[in-house]
């Protein structure tokens, strides 16, 4: 007898060399467990996608459309789900070969999230993982975490046609404090393990409101890069650089250099992408409160680094006061093998 079952992914913060990711590059970054996207498989007579409150199509009348569209985004997770499903089943060709009255064939599909939107939190990417945790185990087909976060990018990258680095579904498949390095060939011995005790005292802080789909921003920055635009290619170097020096600063509880490196980050990145008027808001009130502050992500959260746990009380209030979230992480215990 089938039973109903949920996988889970959570959201990730770059800490260092984001995003040199989809270049081949270095970085260092972490899921927490705050909030997740979960995804659920149960028996059925037919097999659905069932659509989640972001997808709804029907609204009350105009004015509850533009507002709940305003407030929840334009973008759901359906074609994830879609997308996600198609990869796995290629994938898998041997369950063409199931009986046709298999039940394993039947079944609905949902998600639910409670990830930020469109902040920069990997909220997409999320999904996606989910599901396809989910697909292999109402399957029984495991999939080994750095297999797992190859397909997850493929089915953005390839299915959906999202400018994407590897990052965001490597943290989320292991669900650990990575350092990790994107050169060719990447297998799971590219991961390494960061000790959570090494993590000085971090905080969140994102816009409530969703931003801009990370795909444009990303898009952009790689056609510059193929065009060998000196100042994005620089960038590029840069970036594995302070991943590589942040892991040595980690290691050695070097916290001065640390911040150093995370100011440096974002210096680097904001001198290439594009950055919205709350990004750099939000960055000045963190580092005001004397924290190292950059993007999490590709715009719309902040990861902050503070040098005493105390402090976070008073960034915590500078950031309510200006209209954004703030939190301090909660970071998982134990990785997901």
């Amino acid at each position: 007898m089938l039973k109903a079952l949920t996988e889970q992914a959570h959201p990730r913060a770059g800490l260092l060399g984001n995003p040199s990711d989809g270049y081949g590059g270095r970085a260092v970054a972490f899921p927490f467990l705050d909030f997740s996207a979960r995804v659920t498989l149960e028996p059925a007579d037919r097999f659905a996608i069932v659509p989640g409150p972001s997808d709804a199509l029907e609204f009350a009348c105009f004015r509850d459309a533009c507002s709940a569209l305003r407030e929840r985004g334009c973008y759901g997770g359906v074609r994830l789900l879609r997308a996600a499903t198609l990869r796995f089943g290629e994938r898998h060709p041997q369950l063409a070969a199931l009986a046709a009255d298999d039940p394993r064939l039947r079944f609905r599909l949902r998600y639910e999230s409670d990830i930020p939107q469109q902040v920069g939190l990997a909220g997409s990417s999320a999904i996606v993982v989910a599901a396809l945790r989910a697909l292999a185990a109402w399957f029984e087909t495991p999939i080994a975490p750095a297999a797992l976060a190859e397909i997850a990018l493929a089915v953005e990258l390839e299915e959906l046609g999202i400018a994407a680095g590897p990052m965001d579904r490597v943290v989320q498949a292991y669900g650990e404090a990575l350092y990790m390095d994107f050169r060719e060939p990447r297998t799971a011995a590219s991961y390494r393990p960061v000790d959570l005790a090494t993590l000085p005292p971090l905080f969140i802080a994102w816009c409530p409101r969703p931003g801009m789909v990370s795909g444009g921003p990303h898009a952009q920055v790689r056609s510059r890069y193929e065009r060998g635009d000196a100042e994005v290619v620089a960038a590029m170097q840069i970036f594995p650089k302070l991943a590589d020096e942040g892991l040595a600063c980690l290691e050695r509880r070097d916290l001065d250099r640390l911040h150093a490196l995370v100011d440096l980050n974002f210096d680097t990145r904001a001198r290439i992408f594009p950055l919205s008027a709350a990004d750099r808001e939000m960055v000045e009130i963190g580092r005001s409160g004397g924290a190292a502050v950059k993007l999490c992500g590709s715009g719309g959260a902040v990861l902050g680094v503070l040098r005493h746990s105390d402090d976070f009380a008073t960034v915590e209030e500078r950031y309510r006061g200006a209209g954004y979230a703030s939190l301090r992480p909660r970071l998982p215990t134990r990785a997901r093998r």
